[in-house]
């Protein structure tokens, strides 16, 4: 390939390198997307789609209180614009979520979580085990009790990329498959990002690779300490109407019936490097986890399992912002669990920073700074 030139190259075709590339292409930059292997092709592909901006751990509060409610608003915002410009609907919409307790210690967990959720102004109270099942009586009668929540929401994860990327391209972004190999400098200032098949010359470049974007540690010269976290889903078919609402348990499992008519549930975590083969033991524990839920399903049909790597930091917040010691190279990645969720927000405040602009919210506390103290 020979060398071409851009604005800005942006390394991952997921939910956020994709945002990233539409709020840039939206304002006249020219953009290059580069991807390994298809779009969407990761986690972003594979999420259950759930937005959940609640943030119920007090030491993360005043950090990602912010980024989540902004980017829940960007959600619903950008579903008819995002329709309307390219004619992909991805199914979103808001939805009431259950947070499911079996036991008096989960119960007293999520009434102290409650607390804070109020504080925060969630509209999010407690129900007990009667309440819940007049909601849904198939959940299981061995629930005590529960949160409900009206401030969530769901999306068709894949078809949201897929919107994200039609639209960028609309506007002049070019979607180009390669493999990254390093970045090009003079001095402090990059002058290019370099790929297996050749260069591309630019002035601005995101890494928003995912897991896998601490493959750039050595071309950086700094530590992105971020490992791939598998987590496999289920589709299954079971006779009965949709869910009223979303439903969660352990901090790990939800579930909600999709416009497919399919029962969508997920998802594990697990510590595995980087395979992201669906396996029997995750297929176990997600059928274990959703019988608990709601035992009727115990005859579901399981129709699809996937498996994804979720790009998890190790303190457990996003990586965002410019590299220390380079002009013009970006990280946006460790997202973990909240990756679609936060990926309008992320798309916002990269793309602005990218522009010359102030970042719109406060980003200090994810700088990769935080783990090259002595560099920074």
């Amino acid at each position: 390939m020979k060398t071409a030139k851009t604005d800005v190259v942006i390394v991952g075709a997921g939910a956020i390198g994709c945002a990233i590339a539409y709020f840039l292409s939206r304002q006249g930059v020219k953009v290059i997307i580069v991807e390994k292997d298809s779009l969407g092709d990761h986690a972003s592909g594979h999420a259950p789609g759930i937005l959940n901006p609640q943030v119920a751990i007090p030491e993360y509060v005043d950090i990602m209180l912010p980024l989540t409610t902004k980017s829940f608003q960007l959600h619903q915002e950008l579903y008819p614009q995002l329709l309307a410009e390219t004619g992909v609907d991805y199914y979103f919409r808001r939805s009431a979520l259950l947070g499911l307790a079996f036991t008096q210690a989960e119960a007293q967990e999520t009434k102290d979580e409650i607390g804070i959720l109020q504080k925060q102004g969630f509209e999010t109270s407690w129900l007990d085990g009667d309440a819940v099942r007049l909601i849904d009586s198939r959940i299981s009668p061995e629930v005590i009790g529960a949160e409900y929540s009206q401030d969530a929401g769901e999306l068709d994860s894949y078809r949201y990329v897929l919107a994200l990327a039609q639209a960028a391209e609309k506007y002049g972004a070019e979607i180009r498959n390669g493999r990254f190999t390093g970045l090009k400098r003079k001095g402090a200032k990059l002058t290019g990002v370099q790929l297996s098949s050749g260069e591309i010359g630019c002035a601005s470049a995101v890494l928003a690779m995912g897991p896998w974007t601490g493959q750039a540690s050595s071309s950086l010269g700094l530590s992105i300490p971020i490992r791939p976290q598998k987590g496999q889903n289920l589709r299954v078919r079971a006779p009965g109407p949709p869910f009223a609402t979303l439903l969660a348990w352990d901090a790990s499992y939800n579930t909600t019936t999709r416009q497919d008519g399919l029962v969508y549930h997920g998802a594990t975590h697990e510590d595995v490097g980087f395979d992201e083969e669906p396996s029997a033991e995750g297929r176990d524990e997600l059928i274990n986890s959703l019988v608990t839920m709601v035992p009727s399903l115990v005859a579901a049909e399981v129709v699809l399992q996937t498996a994804c790597l979720r790009p998890l930091a190790a303190d457990g917040l996003p990586i965002l912002g410019e590299v220390p010691g380079w002009n013009g190279v970006y990280l946006a990645t460790g997202h973990w669990t909240k990756g679609i969720l936060l990926s309008p927000v992320t798309g916002y405040i990269i793309s602005e920073l990218i522009l010359g602009k102030a970042a719109p919210l406060p980003i200090e506390p994810f700088s990769v700074a935080r783990f090259n103290s002595a560099r920074a």
